[in-house]
């Protein structure tokens, strides 16, 4: 299984209706062939303008994806599967200002409340610290996987 960690900033419109929220598939019939064998997904995308190919390239099905919004994170899930939609069909079906073709399925969705300061700790970060989508660095992961979302599990606990 994969070990990388992705931080993930969101637009909340575009994030709610489509992560938030499972799409439901056997409502269009002219999906990207990637969603062929599934009939509900939640699904996510790097803007093309971001410059960031390269991150999105190195996403494995099972890496875990840490979302954001202005000073907290709002969800964590994991990569299912990515896939190039060439036709922008994700991106022009649901979402607003966001045209895309680097697309992937989220797995594993669980809304979480834990402040930007606490989840920098976590890799090492300045407390003010305000990512782009990336990859963190595999020398500030210095825990498993399960370990990173049962702490910001805590956090939302901590704060509810």
């Amino acid at each position: 299984m994969s070990a990388n960690v992705f931080l993930v900033p969101i637009d909340p419109e575009n994030f709610d209706r489509t992560v938030r929220s499972a799409v439901d598939l056997t409502e269009y019939d002219d999906h990207p062939d990637a969603l062929n064998d599934v009939d509900e997904v939640r699904l996510w995308a790097v803007d093309d303008d971001s410059g960031n190919g390269s991150t999105f390239d190195r996403m494995e099905s099972g890496d875990l994806l840490l979302f954001y919004h202005d000073d907290e994170y709002v969800a964590t899930g994991r990569v299912g599967t990515t896939f190039a939609d060439d036709d922008r069909w994700v991106s022009g079906t649901f979402w607003t200002a966001f045209p895309t073709t680097r697309v992937y399925t989220v797995t594993d969705f669980a809304s979480v409340a834990a402040p930007k300061r606490a989840v920098n700790a976590l890799f090492d970060y300045s407390k003010s610290y305000t990512p782009g989508f990336m990859r963190v660095a595999d020398s500030r992961v210095t825990a498993d996987l399960s370990s990173i979302e049962s702490a910001i599990d805590h956090y939302t606990k901590r704060n509810a």
